[in-house]
């Protein structure tokens, strides 16, 4: 077949689990459009091809329908045209302008919440145990839990339901990076998502009967054409935002940590130099994305750098291999907060010139969101532990294929 180089490692095997960026490279270099057997699926791994892919509409999002529709229900990321704009619209105000605003004491006071004081969990973690000298596991004891405080909060869901939100998403997580189809995960995240929808039937209906100020009442009472939102679609629509607001975010900001504190002098300079916050996030986020890829489908034979994907083919989008492309990006296997060849301010938008957060249509929502919880995290740590360090010998292991980061983070504060 077209597109294939025999050499390569199967794209399920060790080799490729232990360090996908490797294979990526060999990817761009040897067959930038790759076939995979085992996926049975095409792999794109070029900065260029990625882009343009994600604004080409032959590039469809029908592949959800098998990969996200069995947990999330018909969520915006299949849809198009003017029913995702009118669907988008519903939310996209409390992501934007003044509606983000209103976020940002709540990032602020859910912060101060983890860092002050115990919040006792029923999986044995302990978050609020920081205090200088401490080692904790920053991933697990802050990072787990500062996205889902803030988004339950924005969904008037209360922190006391953490671990139950955290086992749901989880097992969503899982499901969707399920590339080899194990049943048993398959099934996990499915039970999942009927003990979410379960949890979330009475909440729904208190809100129809007395809506408060929360998103979820704001979707009660949304109409699109004149018609009101059916339970069925509003649990979609919180399924993805729980997911989203909750996975991403906080292994974004451990890998920030991991690498700023692979290097001492970077950490104090970073920390002494609080302009280079953001570009470190940036970086972070380019260097190593925690959602490295994204599935599409093609609805008619597209040609791409010589090879002819078929019609119907599923197409994955190696936006970890493009955020390292040599030919975008330079040393681009390097960690530099301060390179010139990403403008950190587009970052976090649809024109941004990395994939971390997708492209074009279907760019996160939550891309600004995620920005001011990452900001306002790092700063408040740089801020009250200055001396921060690894406390292990052995640097942190990163592990995973779809989602990928850091398995924890042990520090020193």
């Amino acid at each position: 077949m077209a597109g294939v180089a025999t050499t390569l490692p199967r794209f399920l095997s060790e080799e490729v689990a232990e360090d996908p960026y490797s294979f990526y490279a060999r990817l761009r270099t040897e067959s930038p459009v790759h076939y995979d057997a085992d996926l049975g699926c095409y792999l794109l791994s070029r900065h260029a091809d990625v882009g343009a892919a994600y604004k080409d509409p032959r590039f469809s999002t029908r592949n959800y329908e098998v990969h996200l529709e069995p947990v999330f229900g018909r969520s915006l990321l299949q849809m198009d045209g003017i029913e995702h704009s009118r669907k988008r619209a519903l939310v996209t105000p409390y992501f934007r302008g003044k509606g983000l605003a209103a976020w940002e004491p709540v990032i602020a006071r859910n912060i101060a919440a983890i860092l002050d004081r115990s919040v006792g969990s029923a999986t044995g973690l302990l978050a609020g145990r920081f205090r200088a000298g401490d080692t904790v596991d920053l991933l697990a004891e802050f990072g787990y839990y500062l996205p889902v405080y803030v988004i339950t909060d924005m969904l008037g869901l209360p922190h006391s339901d953490y671990d139950r939100f955290l086992a749901w998403y989880s097992a969503h997580v899982a499901f969707l990076g399920n590339l080899a189809r194990d049943p048993d995960i398959d099934a996990a995240g499915r039970a999942a998502t009927s003990e979410l929808w379960d949890y979330l039937t009475p909440v729904i209906a208190e809100r129809r009967r007395a809506p408060g100020e929360d998103l979820i009442s704001a979707l009660v009472v949304a109409e699109v054409d004149g018609e009101q939102l059916g339970d069925a679609e509003i649990k979609t629509h919180v399924t993805q935002l729980l997911n989203a607001g909750s996975e991403t975010t906080g292994k974004a900001l451990a890998g920030l940590f991991a690498h700023l504190l692979a290097d001492r002098e970077l950490y104090e300079e970073v920390r002494d130099d609080r302009d280079l916050v953001v570009p470190a996030i940036s970086e972070t986020l380019r260097y190593t994305p925690p959602s490295q890829m994204n599935g599409r489908m093609t609805t008619v034979d597209v040609d791409v750098d010589g090879v002819t994907i078929p019609a119907g083919s599923l197409v994955m989008l190696l936006m970890a291999s493009a955020n390292r492309d040599e030919r975008r990006f330079a040393h681009a296997d390097r960690f530099d907060p301060r390179r010139t060849d990403l403008d950190h301010v587009k970052a976090f938008s649809a024109t941004g010139e990395h994939f971390a957060f997708g492209w074009g249509r279907h760019f996160c929502l939550g891309a600004m969101l995620a920005r001011g919880e990452l900001l306002q995290a790092a700063s408040v740590l740089l801020d009250r532990f200055p001396e921060m360090r690894l406390a292990d010998a052995v640097p942190p292991r990163w592990a995973g294929l779809k989602m990928r980061s850091v398995e924890a983070l042990r520090v020193t504060l």
